[in-house]
């Protein structure tokens, strides 16, 4: 195999996951700076959250109303740090949108 076929595939398979993804604004901000979720990484763990990309890899529990930032905190204790989501926030409008259009 040639070294241009070594690196042509992983190039085509960064390619093939960015085109996966299906940015939605779900709020502005007081400044207009738009907030958007990734519609196609939308979807419910084994545990009952909703997974999903935002700003960060974040999980939502729709029933309590928090949202846990994923990658803030180790892995062992994300789930320590959730945030309770106010309403008229664009927390709240990430969080309804999610919980609307989870797979």
């Amino acid at each position: 195999m040639t070294f241009w076929k070594l690196i042509a595939v992983p190039i085509a398979l960064l390619g093939s996951q960015a085109s996966a993804e299906n940015w939605v604004t779900v709020a502005n901000d007081a400044d207009g700076v738009p907030h958007a979720v990734d519609k196609d990484s939308i979807r419910r763990g084994d545990d009952g959250l909703v997974y999903f990309e935002a700003d960060a890899k974040s999980a939502a529990n729709c029933q309590r109303h928090v949202i846990y930032w994923l990658n803030a905190y180790d892995t062992e204790h994300w789930r320590d740090h959730g945030i309770a989501v106010e309403p008229g926030t664009i927390l709240e409008a990430e969080l309804q949108y999610v919980c609307a259009n989870v797979k």
